[in-house]
């Protein structure tokens, strides 16, 4: 082989794990910050854990929209958690590669089908049936977040990472 392509896998087998690691961490931080916002009316948004911020209204009216989210950010908190802890288990023994990449694998797959379905229709994903009859309302309920978009990227990235590792070999042979 090239030096160039020895060089290319050896970077590939020098930061899969810290890279896996950190894209983890970033899936919990990204379940934390706003999944839905509005513009209009009151420009309400709410997190992928369910935490609703609606400025200047009345806190019981929070507390009706909070009881009622549907808190998909709990499945990518709990992906993300997973995907840093064996991150760092793989990078500490290089002998547990392949579940690892099997496992980050099909934990990035699980925040890609939470994320998706959300990204499509972040209102009634987020919100329960109760509070979209409540607000009866022609368009959408509420709009993509940041943290939501987040959530994709650092998914459709991770996918990347462990297709690359998967067709790296461990050992630079070829």
């Amino acid at each position: 082989m090239s030096d160039g392509t020895d060089r290319a896998r050896a970077t590939v087998r020098r930061f899969t794990w810290p890279i896996a690691a950190v894209a983890g961490l970033l899936l919990v931080a990204f379940s934390l910050v706003p999944w839905g916002v509005s513009d209009a009316g009151v420009q309400p948004s709410i997190t992928g854990l369910g935490r609703v911020r609606v400025p200047g209204a009345a806190p019981e009216d929070v507390a009706f929209l909070e009881e009622h989210t549907m808190r998909p950010g709990l499945w990518t908190v709990v992906l993300g958690a997973l995907i840093a802890v064996v991150a760092l288990v793989a990078w500490w023994r290089p002998a547990l590669r392949w579940p690892a990449v099997v496992i980050v694998g099909l934990c990035a797959i699980g925040a890609l089908a939470v994320a998706i379905p959300t990204l499509a229709d972040p209102g009634a994903h987020l919100f329960d049936q109760r509070v979209q009859d409540a607000v009866r309302v022609e368009s959408p309920l509420i709009d993509v977040g940041y943290g939501l978009l987040g959530v994709l990227f650092v998914g459709i990235a991770l996918i990347g990472l462990v297709v690359a590792a998967a067709i790296t070999p461990a050992d630079g042979s070829s």
